[in-house]
């Protein structure tokens, strides 16, 4: 017979062997001591929290090591034996299964624990990109867009023969494209749209999704370099529109020695300048011009390069305050002609002061509230619309303008259609016996935010007026009181049920 120390040694030896299959185990201690093995009961749901069963279960310690795995009983329950400490716990669902790996942090100290996983739907975006004629596009980033503000979208590359193939939770996505660098490929959002508020929304709550389809068109480059009277300016705005569709401004930075590149699709297109805030310069059009009306259109059948020279105008300066005089930070304040020429917003600094630099000529200037405030955006002397607002003369010499904000109440909410899907796009009008008081749009989650004065009034609702959803019915006139903080949800009926 072996020693008795010798015998423990050899016994300890097999059972390291006949485990390195699995997880090495925590060593065992004696019962009732402090370092005694504590049981963790780990708990796996679905989203509809219905029982996950035959998932692998596994702990990990804080620096990596895998400590012990099992599985989920028909109960959901994994239950691992455990030194005392903190784990984090890895769940992976039984394949094929439309369910997303979870994880959580476990501390197994003084007693048994238990932790609850509760898993979310996974599903698989797929498609192609090619160009216009036909070839693969290689390289491109395809990013999945979530119904969030607050989600990051979820991007990959596209491979071989253009494909891609994308991982996310179950849910409704935007597909945004851009090509690979320096490939000079117009991004777009699929399929075939300029801007997210057109896109097609894809849903996969409950099937994955394939046959992504994404034809990039070949742009051309406009580039240059802007300057003021000191050098190349950097943060300047470029922006151009297209005589082609009624679409927005698309604008690009300038960087540290005053270039700009923009890419864009071959057509008719303005152009408009806009210096960085922090200088005394006057926004320009092309070639040279002060004025829209005066603007000439450029031809971008090709590439070309055109530099820009900004010159030094007058300033519109004061104070953004609320009606007790405290400062009002991170306002817009809007400067415009009665008929719109090219309006300029310039924000307000710590102290509630402002400073913008335009033309001598005759305005209205608009205050638009600091994001989650709950002040009222409107025009100079609590004028609501651009129609009563008063005007605002600026000659050759600067001019102070102090500027009285209101407090209000904020109404916010979700728009949606019947399928539960958020609507971007979509226009919320707020109207009292003298007509419109406050407008706004839905953001890529479906959700608007106002703030109005205490009142009663109508809410309109109207359908994106493109994309995907055109063919849903805008909601009529209700009344909303408001008193204090209100959440109105809106759903959109389809015209065509």
């Amino acid at each position: 017979m072996l020693p008795r120390v010798r015998r423990s040694l050899v016994l300890a030896a097999v059972v390291a062997v006949s485990c390195q299959a699995g997880s090495p185990p925590a060593a065992v201690t004696p019962s009732g001591s402090a370092n005694a093995n504590r049981t963790l009961a780990v708990v796996v749901t679905a989203t509809a929290g219905t029982a996950v069963v035959g998932a692998d279960v596994c702990a990990f310690t804080v620096a990596g090591a895998q400590v012990r795995c099992g599985e989920t009983s028909a109960a959901g329950t994994a239950r691992l034996a455990l030194r005392p400490g903190a784990y984090s716990v890895i769940v992976t669902p039984r394949a094929p299964t439309r369910l997303a790996v979870g994880r959580t942090w476990a501390e197994v100290v003084d007693a048994d624990a238990t932790s609850v996983v509760q898993l979310n739907g996974h599903s698989t975006i797929k498609g192609i990109v090619k160009a216009e004629g036909g070839a693969a596009v290689v390289n491109a980033e395809i990013c999945a867009h979530p119904p969030s503000t607050t989600t990051a979208p979820t991007c990959v590359r596209s491979a071989a023969e253009g494909k891609f193939s994308i991982d996310v939770q179950s849910d409704v996505y935007k597909i945004d494209v851009a090509g690979p660098p320096g490939g000079q490929l117009i991004p777009q959002w699929a399929s075939g749209r300029l801007s997210s508020g057109d896109a097609d929304v894809v849903d996969v709550r409950s099937a994955d999704a394939d046959g992504i389809a994404v034809t990039m068109t070949k742009g051309v480059l406009l580039t240059g370099v802007v300057r003021g009277p000191a050098g190349p300016l950097e943060n300047a705005q470029v922006c151009v529109r297209t005589l082609a569709a009624p679409l927005p401004w698309d604008c690009e930075r300038t960087k540290k020695n005053g270039s700009y590149l923009v890419l864009v699709e071959p057509g008719s297109y303005f152009m408009w300048t806009v210096p960085p805030d922090n200088t005394r310069l006057v926004a320009q059009w092309y070639p040279g011009v002060l004025e829209g009306v005066n603007t000439t259109d450029i031809n971008m059948d090709r590439d070309r390069q055109i530099d820009v020279e900004l010159d030094p105008g007058p300033q519109l300066r004061g104070k953004v305050t609320t009606t007790d005089g405290t400062p009002v930070t991170n306002a817009l304040v809007c400067v415009d002609t009665p008929f719109p020429t090219g309006r300029i917003c310039r924000p307000t600094s710590s102290d509630g002061s402002y400073a913008v630099t335009t033309r001598p000529q005759t305005y209205t200037v608009q205050v638009l509230a600091p994001a989650n405030s709950d002040l009222i955006s409107e025009y100079w002397l609590g004028k609501r619309t651009w129609v009563d607002a008063n005007e605002v003369s600026l000659g050759n010499a600067d001019r102070n303008l102090d500027i009285i904000m209101r407090k209000g109440v904020r109404v916010t909410g979700v728009v949606r259609d019947t399928r539960g899907v958020a609507l971007e796009g979509a226009t919320l009008n707020i109207n009292d016996d003298s007509g419109p008081l406050a407008a706004t749009d839905t953001d890529i989650s479906g959700t608007y935010s106002l703030v109005v004065p205490p009142g009663t009034y109508q809410v309109e609702v109207f359908a994106p007026r493109r994309g995907e959803r055109g063919d849903l019915l805008s909601q009529p006139a209700r009344e909303l009181v408001v008193k204090d903080f209100l959440r109105y949800d809106a759903v959109l009926e389809d015209a065509n049920p």
